[in-house]
């Protein structure tokens, strides 16, 4: 696989951060998309380097720190009217939280690069 020397994410790692931001497994990922479960880990390592990510988690919160996800927040004020309205509505809330291909969101800022954080 090809690094873009300008540190950009293409659109398939953009597609696999997503997935990954949302849990699913390299295998997971592999079937989902129909690529090699090899493929997807050449992904992950070119999206880790090109982020600067330790592991899968830091990705993620790297991925959010630089702006290319972001965590949508809508259902948040939907889920603080519903607690106004009863005991329904907060069962309606907890499936709406179980369903994370709702919660994160590509920004288009897949070219920022975030700079190492030093440790105090």
């Amino acid at each position: 696989m090809a690094m873009d020397s300008s540190g950009r994410l293409s659109a398939r790692e953009l597609e696999i951060l997503l997935l990954a931001a949302h849990g699913m497994s390299d295998a997971d990922m592999s079937q989902q998309l129909s690529i090699s479960p090899r493929t997807v880990a050449a992904h992950m390592r070119s999206i880790r380097e090109k982020l600067c990510a330790k592991n899968r988690t830091h990705l993620v919160v790297t991925a959010l720190r630089a702006g290319v996800l972001a965590l949508r927040t809508d259902w948040l004020d939907r889920a603080d009217r519903s607690e106004r309205q009863g005991w329904p509505d907060r069962l309606d809330r907890l499936d709406r939280l179980d369903r994370l291909d709702e919660t994160f969101r590509l920004t288009g800022r897949s070219g920022v690069r975030p700079r190492p954080v030093g440790v105090a």
